[in-house]
């Protein structure tokens, strides 16, 4: 008997659409490969390119998982694994993915076009018992109120319903770095969808990648707590961030230890997530996702809600470059002519995304107060950032004045520091090893961590 794959349509290429694509480009049942997949990018410059890149058999998103690679370089040479600019064979589809990315960076109602613009052209397209996911990390709400009622509109003058199709909500819990891939395969997963059968057939599409065995998937009843999941979680982690921010900043007042005393803290079970000091926050999710709350509840359901902890967590968040800079400051007498290589300049280790990355919000500030500044990144080229006066090094070099780690790529923990004389060194985010520190406090060269006075 001849094995027929499914074909998948993931919508969206981007740092969690393109590790979905080559996840499920990869899933083999019987040693066969289970689907077709198909990666659909807007038709635009950017789309084109990645296109491009991808027929020419180039990386384009760096990233220090092998698996990742690996798994790239599998789907280049595959006839049934590419990419596309137009949605018109989505209609050949029996699952399609939405993974594209939905700012609303200046809320408002207009902030939905795209989204009814995608949904309607999807509704105009698939074909009956085609299973929809959409991934993308929505304000609670937006499926009931926006997409479904543009699938039902077009799905009826097109003489179906909504019945017809299988709609579901999971949102993603992708992690870009060294687990790239594992973050989808090795992580928890949550659903919902409009039916029964469309949870059915959701669970049983998710359990051919996830290790369902080992990483539960949850169901919810309805797709907007599902969509709620997912800003509660993250409201959660921004949170935590804004907290331990208050008590660095009051450690210094205090002249207390506040790495050894939280790493005392998090001994207990029950507290093993505190966060660190650290830097700030940067990326897509956490410097957007808790307002999605005060969005939806205002625009949905016409509730005036303050969220004064949400809200104050954005705020502190927001400037949490400022509590490094004073940290700076304490220790150094003057930013002005000083020569200073910053280490990491993306938002996350072993990623190249700098999207918010508070690096470089540092770099902005330092270049005020007159530094002289040179970036050390290893995964990230230099025409990705646009910063006047700023050089950029390919090697860790120790001619500087002060040395700063604001990101913990692995390939700083690899670090020699045997050259170092009179250089300051600082570590804003937990960069360096114990190894490391041991080395710098036993030669006597000045090491500072944010969070130890």
């Amino acid at each position: 008997m001849k094995f027929f794959k499914k074909k998948i349509s993931i919508i969206g290429l981007g740092y969690v659409g393109l590790p979905t694509f080559l996840v499920l480009s990869n899933v083999k049942k019987n040693k066969k490969y289970l689907y077709r997949v198909e990666g659909i990018e807007k038709n635009d410059s950017r789309g084109r390119q990645i296109q491009r890149n991808f027929y020419d058999k180039k990386i384009w998103i760096k990233t220090n998982d092998k698996i990742f690679s690996k798994y790239l370089n599998e789907a280049f040479l595959r006839k049934d694994v590419y990419i596309n600019t137009d949605l018109e064979k989505i209609k050949e589809s029996s699952i399609v993915v939405v993974s594209v990315n939905l700012d609303f960076a200046n809320p408002s109602n207009s902030s939905f076009q795209n989204v009814k613009n995608l949904s309607k052209e999807l509704a105009m397209k698939i074909k009956k018992k085609t299973l929809v996911i959409f991934e993308t990390t929505l304000p609670p709400g937006t499926c009931d109120k926006i997409v479904l009622p543009v699938f039902r509109d077009i799905l009826r003058k097109r003489k179906m319903n909504i019945q017809d199709i299988y709609f579901c909500y999971s949102f993603e819990r992708v992690m870009p770095g060294k687990n790239y891939i594992n973050s989808i395969v090795s992580n928890f997963r949550c659903y919902s969808g409009i039916n029964k059968q469309s949870k059915t057939v959701c669970k049983k599409f998710l359990k051919t990648f996830i290790d369902y065995k080992k990483y539960k998937l949850t169901e919810f009843e309805k797709i907007i707590d599902c969509e709620t999941a997912k800003i509660l979680e993250n409201s959660y982690r921004a949170a935590n961030i804004a907290l331990i921010d208050e008590w660095t900043k009051v450690s210094k007042t205090m002249n207390v230890d506040l790495n050894s005393i939280i790493k005392s803290i998090k001994l207990r079970k029950t507290h093993s997530n505190m966060m660190w000091p650290g830097l700030g926050v940067g990326g897509y999710c956490l410097t957007k996702d808790p307002y999605f709350i005060k969005f939806a509840t205002k625009n949905f359901f016409k509730k005036k809600i303050n969220f004064p902890m949400i809200s104050n967590t954005l705020k502190i968040n927001k400037n949490m470059v400022k509590t490094s800079i004073n940290y700076l400051i304490s220790k150094i007498k003057t930013f002005n002519k000083k020569r200073f290589l910053i280490c990491g300049a993306t938002y996350k280790e072993d990623t190249s995304d700098i999207r918010f990355s508070p690096s470089i919000e540092l770099i902005k500030k330092l270049k005020s107060k007159g530094g002289k500044i040179t970036i050390y990144d290893p995964h990230l080229e230099s025409d990705k950032l646009t910063l006047d006066k700023v050089n950029f090094t390919k090697n860790f070099k120790p001619n500087f004045d002060i040395i700063i780690f604001c990101v913990a790529h692995e390939k700083f923990k690899q670090l020699s520091f045997k050259n170092l004389k009179k250089t300051l060194i600082f570590d804003l985010n937990r960069v360096l090893t114990d190894y490391q520190k041991n080395y710098l406090r036993k030669n006597r060269i000045n090491y500072f961590c944010l969070g130890t006075n």
